[in-house]
């Protein structure tokens, strides 16, 4: 079978590659069909969970799905923000002052002490850090994050060797990597990302805190028009260089058929047929973006909703592009040179 990826081959069929190729007025009949069911598990979602959000796609350049659910205000920033943290360290990198291999001991003194010390910058961004179990539940922190973190799973040995198990549900290593942004760059992670990312890419409606708007929202908020500006900037090169784009993008290691991890983005592939993105789960939160790194499709979700809802609403989006499903759990790559 051959499968889509993002918006850029919705048109391919589904028989299988002996058969003779389809013809346009059945691509497109197959792509309305497509554009029908999306669009109708999207609202039964939204009927039966409450969901509120905001969904786009961009086929062509044009909107072909955008659609507003509930009353969607304060929409949670999610996995967007290990995407900034990305382009942040892409952007010190640039500048000379960090490297992908640089070990945290040599740019985050405070992990000198602890297992975090021999991991690379690279080992974060491609969420193969390892780290030891949480000793306490994610809603228990109290205080800084890293703090707490050097504190609970620094304490003791890293469960796999760095590069070896990759986990893209343990969020902890991007408090690591906001950690070296912060230390690296000499600027809270939060000023430095406003100064040298959202605000050149004009992203207005974005915060990496809680706003008088949106009290009590600390991981950040966002728009869905932020999210595309963010991807056109992506594209245009306009704070990162292609050349560190690329480096983002490359994939380092596997996740599962057709699906690898790069430098904070996912990339699943297909042939030559790629899409790059992220998407995450959490109790109250769905988001998802994806592009294709070498056209003008892309796809952003953003919304608010039940668990049950999010991971529904993230399979409607799955099957609708087809795309090579997310591990369920951490996965051990195959024996392979580690991320570089």
């Amino acid at each position: 079978m051959r499968l889509a990826l993002v918006a850029t081959v919705l048109l391919v069929s589904g028989a299988c590659s002996h058969a003779p190729p389809p013809t346009e007025t059945a691509k497109v009949e197959r792509r309305d069909d497509w554009l029908l069911a999306l669009t109708s598990d999207l609202d039964r979602i939204a009927a039966n969970d409450g969901f509120e959000g905001r969904v786009r796609v961009l086929h062509g350049g044009k909107p072909e799905v955008d659609r507003t659910f509930g009353d969607p205000v304060c929409l949670p920033l999610g996995a967007g923000r290990r995407l900034l943290a990305a382009v942040a360290v892409g952007l010190l990198v640039e500048g000379g002052k960090l490297a992908w291999e640089d070990r945290l001991e040599q740019r985050l003194p405070s992990t000198a002490a602890t297992s975090f010390g021999p991991l690379t910058v690279a080992n974060l961004l491609t969420d193969s850090a390892g780290l030891a179990p949480a000793s306490q539940p994610v809603g228990e922190r109290k205080g800084d994050e890293l703090d707490w973190l050097l504190k609970t799973a620094g304490k003791f040995p890293l469960r796999a060797a760095p590069g070896t198990l990759v986990d893209p549900a343990d969020h902890r290593p991007w408090i690591l990597v906001e950690g070296v942004v912060t230390q690296v760059s000499g600027q809270s992670f939060e000023r430095f990302v406003q100064e040298r990312i959202t605000s050149p890419m004009g992203m207005t409606g974005s915060s990496l805190g809680e706003t008088p708007a949106c009290p009590g929202v600390a991981g950040g908020t966002t728009t869905l028009e932020d999210q595309f500006r963010f991807i056109d900037a992506l594209r245009a090169g306009k704070v990162v260089s292609p050349q560190t784009r690329a480096a983002l993008w490359e994939p380092r290691l596997p996740l599962g058929p057709g699906s690898e991890v790069g430098y904070g983005f996912f990339i699943r592939t297909r042939g030559d047929q790629r899409a790059v993105g992220v998407s995450t789960e959490g109790a109250a939160t769905a988001y998802e973006l994806w592009l294709d790194p070498a056209g003008t499709d892309a796809l952003v979700l953003l919304g608010c909703s039940p668990a049950k809802s999010a991971r529904a609403i993230r399979t409607a989006l799955g099957e609708f592009y087809a795309l090579p499903p997310r591990p369920q759990q951490a996965s051990s790559p195959a024996k392979r040179p580690s991320a570089r």
